[in-house]
């Protein structure tokens, strides 16, 4: 037997060479590793050993990392957990008969930003015609139930409102942005189809705001959404993509053959043209997914 002086330095540096086997598979003492935590992030950290008599300790320090990024959480409503990416928290496109989120859950998912790509949509964004008292009557939305749902009742930057509305009607949002590059290059002060009997205010031209919304016209072609649709960003978006989920959810039979539910390209072109894949709708279909793919509002010049 050894004495009990070389017993306790074979049995100290076997409980030292154990601690040291085990930890290396999880943590390499000494050196800068990593950890995550309990949302799965990964963190850097830096291990330090410490003796402390017989006993070896770990002691480990989380360093510094960037400001965290805020995340999205889904709340129980299924529709808006279906429209947002748990990545990223975008909103992407809902399918035809999907249950869809109210004004408000939107509004707390959108991602809120400084940036604002267009000053002088300041005073539109900033309007809330639904706060003010206004509702939407008279517009062929009423015989899909969609009517009551336009409210425009939003407030925030030019890009914040395409979240809110892309998250409202279930579509994915870049497609919202680049039809409105396409439409205005994201201006709501936009007047369009200067060629026609109108209000007096438009001077002959019959659509208006940021996706221009033909309702300056005389007899209007989207009933009572003048003066609305030019005053308020939110109410311009959302009632154009109200429109687009019309047709995206197989409602607008008149159409004609070839029609059916869930071809939203067909759907953003018969926005610009009114009919089915005719020559206008190819065109502008073209157009918005060349915007899509380059996503031109990110550059510098935009």
């Amino acid at each position: 037997m050894f004495n009990n002086h070389k017993n306790g330095n074979f049995l100290f540096l076997l409980i030292l060479t154990v601690l040291l086997s085990v930890s290396s598979a999880s943590c390499d003492v000494g050196i800068k590793t990593t950890v995550k935590d309990i949302t799965g992030t990964t963190l850097p950290i830096s291990s330090t050993p410490l003796f402390d008599g017989q006993t070896l300790q770990v002691k480990v320090h989380v360093l510094p990392t960037a400001t965290p990024t805020a995340t999205i959480v889904s709340t129980a409503t299924s529709a808006l957990s279906s429209s947002s990416s748990p990545s990223d928290g975008r909103f992407s496109t809902l399918p035809p008969y999907s249950s869809l989120p109210g004004d408000a859950d939107c509004a707390s998912h959108v991602r809120r930003s400084a940036w604002e790509s267009r000053p002088s949509n300041t005073t539109a964004n900033h309007t809330n015609v639904y706060a003010q008292g206004y509702r939407l009557m008279g517009s062929y939305l009423e015989q899909y139930g969609y009517e009551q749902r336009v409210t425009g009742d939003f407030t925030g930057t030019t890009d914040e409102i395409f979240q809110w509305g892309a998250c409202k009607w279930g579509f994915d949002e870049d497609t919202v942005r680049a039809q409105a590059v396409m439409e205005s290059r994201w201006n709501q002060l936009v007047l369009g189809d200067c060629d026609g009997v109108t209000v007096a205010e438009t001077h002959g031209c019959q659509s208006v705001g940021i996706l221009q919304v033909k309702g300056a016209n005389i007899p209007p072609t989207h009933p009572g959404t003048w003066p609305y649709a030019r005053q308020s960003t939110a109410f311009n978006v959302d009632y154009t993509l109200a429109v687009r989920r019309a047709c995206f959810e197989g409602k607008e039979t008149w159409l004609g053959n070839g029609y059916y539910a869930g071809d939203l390209w067909g759907c953003i072109g018969r926005w610009f043209s009114g009919d089915w894949y005719g020559e206008g709708s190819l065109k502008y279909i073209a157009g918005v997914k060349s915007y899509l793919a380059n996503k031109v509002w990110l550059g510098l010049e935009f």
